[in-house]
């Protein structure tokens, strides 16, 4: 055995030591290292197997690549993904079986040319590093891609941008056929024949789209602008935007909120869902569905622009008309009376009442106003192009119709009979058909209804009269007294038709008598408060009980006629009071009053006018009466409200009856009437 000693590698000049350092450096330079003759080196492990008991050569483990990140990104910043035009991930969760699919955008024509078709949605960014698009998405957008393609394709001289561009779309679109091409299928061949599943629900539910579903207030279609949505096991909720009335933003800016249609106005937010349902079902059926699947959607795009319109109508404060339906937290009434519309006053009387939201922010891009190769297809929402036109505000009917069709179909108001403030359906509300007829049936004694025509049209009119103290002596103060159905309440009814004003009728017990003078003053600010807003005639029934004369021995009362005496002296409008017992007035109240009309029984000529009033307006299905027959009517001993309350009687006992109304059906009423007095006052003499 030869021993060598020690071998030097560095330094060494002879010729044997140079050999020696060279055939060092080729052997250290090989082991571990390719080589570039074409060699190949295997690696093996020798290793024990258990189960064979056997002793086995096993390849070596490679060296581990570089960790990828989100996107092909690695940890040194390389992009190991740049070089293709997108990524298919499938994401594998505890479910092996049912892994979830998106694809990672990494080619720039390909992410602007999805950008064009799919538009604009929330929680997506089209700058994000990385893109990720879900494949339902895509699937829903597979339609406008083919038209995208199909475009690119008819470019004759093609730039090298459209040519990435198609060469991107074209890889994505056989993408799609390869590995959804049956997903894609089914769904065209349901959308045939107007039907859809749950589980492809997602492909009709398109940002931008215009959604259809009915209104939980007024039962009414109405159209909504869907912006996303998420899947449930249970439904899918639906995130929608429709046109409301909203308050004015408080704010020292004069730049507008995106979603400010005008001062006033404005897009707001609102949740639709649909529940999960089995197999296959007509798309219109569902609970909220794309506008055009309705079965007649130009029909219904007339009927909701109409809609619209007459709502914008209806902004700010309005006295009209109302038959039909309203709501109120979940109560429906039935009202046939004069309403008025007025939103600001509702949310002031109602603070609790929840009231529709402003949309305050939008993912939106408004700097994007380049016309782009695939920017025209029928189902790219159009939001950023809507919202932008918003910013500046204007006159409503320039809206576009795709943004005015989603007008509200609920305005607020307050029913002038009833006394509720309510949600009424836009559908119902309708102008005002003012009749001359009351005042001209008005029956008073003497000059005393010149006198009062005179001194409520003066009043219209707004004369500038004032007190020595500002604000003071204002109004107008009529004072009605006299027995009961005399026309009193009537000629505060007339008056308001003959000034086309609105009439605010509240009784003495509505305003908290009993309750103190507190609860008074309380009252009488919000009414009239509420009365000056509307330009409207206050009429105070039975307020005997707050002109009482004062006296020492009963203070709370004395607090209450001097709170009353307060406001009478500084409302500016109409009022009027009707009273029975003027005579226990307080005499501070003869000052305050500007007119005061006494009201006697009905004579014989009265009650002749009266009953041929409410005779002209049932003529048509009456009988003409004898002149013996409207005597007798007029010798019955009958006030002006019984008269009334008898045509309406004897009108419905005709209707059961199937006959025509003639002189035995009022007959009957008023014998009726009368037996029931008689039998009243028998009962008051025997409890004395």
């Amino acid at each position: 055995m030869k021993l060598l000693g020690c071998i030097s590698l560095g330094g060494g000049t002879s010729s044997e030591g140079l050999q020696q350092r060279k055939w060092f450096e080729r052997l250290f330079s090989f082991t571990g290292q390719s080589t570039t003759t074409g060699v190949e080196v295997k690696r093996l492990d020798h290793v024990y197997n258990r189960r064979t008991q056997e002793w086995i050569y096993k390849a070596t483990k490679p060296p581990a690549a570089p960790r990828v990140l989100a996107g092909g990104k690695t940890t040194d910043g390389g992009d190991v993904w740049q070089s293709f035009c997108f990524v298919v991930v499938r994401h594998v969760t505890e479910n092996p079986l049912a892994p979830r699919v998106s694809l990672t955008i990494k080619s720039p024509y390909l992410r602007a040319a999805c950008k064009d078709v799919i538009g604009e949605r929330p929680g997506l960014s089209w700058t994000a590093d990385p893109l990720e698009l879900s494949v339902d998405l895509l699937i829903a957008a597979y339609p406008q891609l083919v038209r995208c393609r199909e475009k690119l394709q008819g470019v004759e001289a093609r730039s090298t941008e459209e040519d990435n561009t198609l060469a991107g779309v074209t890889a994505l679109l056989d993408y799609l056929r390869e590995d959804h091409g049956a997903t894609i299928a089914q769904i065209a061949h349901l959308l045939e024949d107007n039907e859809i599943t749950y589980e492809l629900l997602y492909a009709i539910l398109v940002p931008g789209t215009l959604l259809v579903s009915e209104d939980d207030t007024t039962g009414e279609l109405c159209a909504y602008e869907l912006k996303s949505y998420e899947k449930h096991a249970t439904d899918y909720a639906l995130r929608c935007e429709s046109l409301d009335a909203v308050d004015v933003p408080q704010s020292d800016s004069t730049e507008l909120p995106e979603t400010l249609v005008r001062p006033g106005t404005s897009r707001v937010q609102c949740n639709l869902s649909v529940g999960r349902f089995e197999g296959v079902v007509k798309i219109n059926t569902l609970h909220a569905y794309p506008m055009k699947y309705h079965n007649d959607e130009a029909g219904l795009r007339s009927i909701l622009l109409a809609r619209a319109r007459k709502w914008i109508d209806l902004h700010g404060v309005h006295h009209m008309q109302y038959k039909g339906t309203a709501t109120r937290c979940g109560l429906r009434y039935k009202i046939d009376c004069r309403i008025m519309v007025d939103r600001d006053a509702f949310k002031h009387h109602n603070p609790n009442d929840s009231m529709p939201q402003v949309v305050t922010q939008h993912n939106v891009d408004f700097n994007s106003g380049v016309d782009s190769i695939c920017s025209d297809f029928e189902n790219k929402p159009k939001t950023a192009k809507a919202q932008s036109s918003l910013k500046t505000p204007g006159s409503l009917t320039d809206l576009p119709d795709d943004t005015l069709i989603l007008a509200s179909p609920v305005v607020y108001g307050f029913s002038l009979a009833d006394k509720l403030w309510l949600e009424f359906n836009v559908q119902d509300v309708h102008p005002i058909q003012w009749s001359p007829e009351p005042f001209a049936n008005l029956v008073l004694p003497g000059n005393h209804k010149s006198l009062l025509q005179s001194l409520v049209e003066a009043h219209n009119a707004h004369l500038d009269f004032d007190d020595f103290v500002q604000g003071k002596g204002q109004g107008l103060v009529i004072n009605l007294f006299g027995p009961p159905g005399v026309g009193k309440t009537l000629s505060a009814e007339a008056t308001s038709e003959h000034l086309r004003r609105p009439l605010y009728i509240i009784g003495g017990g509505d305003i908290g008598a009993d309750q103190g003078a507190g609860s008074v003053d309380l009252s009488l600010k919000k009414v009239f408060s509420i009365a000056t807003g509307w330009k409207a005639i206050v009429l105070i029934d039975e307020a005997d009980v707050f002109l009482e004369q004062r006296s020492l021995d009963e203070m709370w009362r004395n607090s209450m006629v001097a709170v009353f005496l307060r406001h009478l002296e500084y409302y500016r409008g109409i009022l009027f009071l009707t009273t029975n017992r003027v005579q226990v007035f307080d005499p501070a109240f003869m000052s305050r009053i500007h007119l005061a009309l006494r009201f006697k029984e009905l004579g014989k000529e009265a009650k002749l006018k009266i009953w041929q009033a409410f005779l002209q307006k049932v003529k048509a299905e009456a009988e003409v009466l004898t002149p013996a027959e409207l005597d007798d009517l007029v010798g019955r001993k009958v006030n002006g409200r019984q008269i009334k309350n008898a045509t309406k009687t004897a009108t419905s006992l005709a209707q059961s009856r199937g006959e025509k109304l003639g002189y035995r059906h009022f007959a009957e009423t008023l014998d009726a009437m009368e037996e029931f007095a008689t039998e009243f006052e028998r009962l008051k003499e025997i409890t004395r």
